[in-house]
C-alpha cells in the first residue's frame, strides 16, 4: 500500500480535515497508509482483504452504516479480486440502502480488461447522475469512454500534480543526495525509481543500458534503481548476468525521491502499464528531462525534444518485442547524454515550467476539493444538517 494512487488518498483526506469535513477511511487491516489517517480521520473502519473477496456481503451491512452519514465517498478503481470489485461493491451499498451519497471513483492507468460497472455500478443508472470518474490524464478518459461506453458527462480529467515545492532543487540537496547515493564522478546518471515488478520494465531498461555499453553511445551510463517488489531478487540476477554490477547501483524504497532524482541526470520508465506516473512529473518538477514508454499518460508530460524523448513500448507478456523496446529506450537516453549544456538547461526548463504550470499539487488538489464540495452541496438537502460536511474514503488493497 505504498503507491501513488494510496498516497493520494490519504493527501486528500488530510486536506478535506484541514479545511472543516469530516473524514471516515475504511481501508484494509493492513494498509500502510493507517498510521497516517488515523491522526486526522473521524473513523478508521477496517476490513480483511481476503474475506472481502470471498464475501464481499458480510461486509454490506457495515459499508452500508459508514455510508450514511457521507456526503461523498471517494475511492479507487481497482480490478476485481474474487467477488470483490471496490467501486461496484460501494455503488451496490448506497443503491440498495437508498443513499443520496455521491461516489467519486478514481482512476489512474486504464485497463482494457476492466468493465464498465467498475466507474459507477448501479449509480451509472441513476437521474440525476450519483456517481462520476476522476482520470489523471487525459488519454485515460478518451479510452475510458471508447472501450465502455461511459457517457462522457461522468468523467473528466484532474491531474494528480505534484508537490512543487517540496521538488525545488538546492545545494543543501545536492550535497545530501551525494551522500546517500555515492556514484563515482563522469558517470551520467539514470535514475529509475518504481516496484520492481514486470509492469514497470526494469528489465528492458537493463537491456538497453547493454546495448548503450557495448555501442559505446554512452559509455559512462550509471543506473540508480530505488524500489522494492517481487522482482527484486531477478533484477539484482539480471545486472549481474549480463555483466551490469559497475554500471548499476540498487537502493531500496525511499519516502525521500527528491535525493534520488537530484542524484540523476535523466529519468527512465520503461512501462510496459503506466497511468501518469508521480516519479515523471516530480523528475521534471526538478529540472530532470526524461525518457518514458510512448504509453498512456507518458506523452502528455514527457514531449519529444521539449521535455524529453518517449519510445514504442512492447507488450510485458511477450519478451520478443522486449529487445525492440530496448533499443528504443537505448536511444531516448543517447540523445539526451548526447546534449550540450545549453541543450539540456533548456529541457531542464521545458520540463519544470510544463509541471509548475499546469501539474502544481495545490491547483490540482483544488480542482478535486472543488469537485467533492460541489457533490457535497448537491446532495446536502438530504442530511439534516445544512452545516454537514462529512465524506468517506475507501482503499482497496
Amino acid at each position: 500500500m505504498r503507491g501513488g494512487a494510496q498516497i493520494w488518498l490519504a493527501d486528500c483526506g488530510k486536506r478535506l480535515s484541514e479545511v472543516g469535513h469530516q473524514i471516515t477511511f475504511i481501508l484494509p487491516e493492513d494498509s500502510l497508509i493507517l498510521p497516517d489517517v488515523e491522526t486526522y480521520a473521524k473513523t478508521v473502519v477496517k476490513y480483511t482483504h481476503e474475506k472481502s473477496a470471498e464475501d464481499p456481503e458480510s461486509y454490506q451491512a457495515a459499508f452500508t452504516e459508514v455510508l450514511k452519514p457521507a456526503q461523498v465517498c471517494v475511492t479507487l478503481v481497482r480490478q476485481i479480486r474474487g467477488k470483490y470489485q471496490n467501486v461496484s461493491f460501494m455503488a451496490k451499498c448506497i443503491k440498495d440502502a437508498g443513499l443520496k451519497t455521491f461516489l467519486i471513483s478514481k482512476t489512474g492507468t486504464f485497463d482494457p480488461t476492466y468493465k464498465a460497472e467498475f466507474y459507477g455500478g448501479d449509480l451509472l443508472q441513476t437521474e440525476p447522475p450519483q456517481c462520476c470518474t476522476v482520470t489523471i490524464a487525459e488519454f485515460t478518459r478518451q479510452s475510458i469512454i471508447e472501450a465502455f461506453g461511459i457517457k462522457p458527462q461522468f468523467i473528466q480529467t484532474i491531474y494528480n500534480g505534484t508537490d512543487t515545492e517540496k521538488f525545488k532543487r538546492t545545494p543543501e540537496m545536492a550535497v545530501e543526495a551525494k551522500k546517500r547515493y555515492p556514484i563515482e564522478e563522469g558517470k551520467f546518471v539514470v535514475g529509475s525509481i518504481g516496484r520492481f515488478v514486470a509492469a514497470k520494465g526494469q528489465k528492458v531498461l537493463l537491456r538497453a543500458v547493454k546495448k548503450l555499453l557495448e555501442t559505446g553511445k554512452v559509455p559512462n551510463i550509471h543506473v540508480l534503481m530505488v524500489g522494492e517488489g517481487d522482482l527484486k531478487e531477478d533484477i539484482e540476477k539480471m545486472v549481474v548476468d549480463l555483466g551490469l554490477s559497475s554500471a548499476v547501483s540498487i537502493h531500496p524504497f525511499t519516502k525521500e525521491p527528491f535525493y534520488v532524482f537530484e542524484a540523476c541526470d535523466c529519468i527512465a520508465l520503461a512501462s510496459f502499464l503506466e497511468g501518469l506516473p508521480n516519479a515523471l512529473l516530480e523528475a521534471l518538477a526538478m529540472e530532470k528531462p526524461c525518457v518514458a514508454s510512448r504509453i498512456y499518460g507518458m506523452p502528455e508530460v514527457v514531449v519529444d525534444g521539449q521535455t524529453g524523448y518517449c519510445f514504442e513500448a512492447g507488450k510485458v507478456e511477450d519478451e520478443s518485442t522486449w529487445d525492440a523496446m530496448a533499443e528504443g529506450c537505448a536511444e531516448a537516453i543517447a540523445k539526451i547524454a548526447a546534449l550540450d549544456e545549453a541543450g539540456r538547461l533548456a529541457m531542464a526548463a521545458n520540463g519544470k515550467k510544463l509541471v509548475f504550470d499546469g501539474h502544481d499539487k495545490v491547483k490540482c488538489f483544488q480542482r478535486i476539493l472543488d469537485l467533492i464540495q460541489e457533490k457535497a452541496r448537491s446532495t446536502a438537502r438530504h442530511f439534516l444538517s445544512g452545516t454537514h460536511k462529512e465524506h468517506c474514503l475507501q482503499a482497496p488493497h
